[in-house]
């Protein structure tokens, strides 16, 4: 029987604590900052993430030597022009 009365004394004395635990631990300003700090990048997360991945294309970009990163708009602009060039080169050949 007293073994059942220290398991329930130890029992509620672990709660206890545990219970003062969390309660000061949300009092506490230090915790309730970190949260703050937590949250907000937590806000900002696929903003971080995308920066991150700006910058590691921007450092991959830079270690492409003798190559440009273009847009595909870009090269499709490019290329339609090329095309207008080839066409009208070839229709002054057809006259020549």
């Amino acid at each position: 029987m007293s073994y059942d009365i220290e398991n329930a004394i130890t029992s509620y004395v672990d709660e206890q604590i545990e219970s003062r635990i969390e309660a000061q631990i949300d009092e506490s300003y230090v915790i309730q900052d970190i949260k703050s700090d937590v949250d907000g990048l937590l806000s900002r997360e696929d903003e971080i993430a995308n920066e991150v991945l700006k910058q590691v294309i921007t450092k991959l970009a830079s270690s492409l030597d003798g190559y440009e990163l273009v847009a595909k708009s870009t090269l499709d602009r490019l290329n339609q022009k090329v095309e207008e060039l080839n066409k009208q080169l070839s229709e002054k050949k057809d006259v020549a």
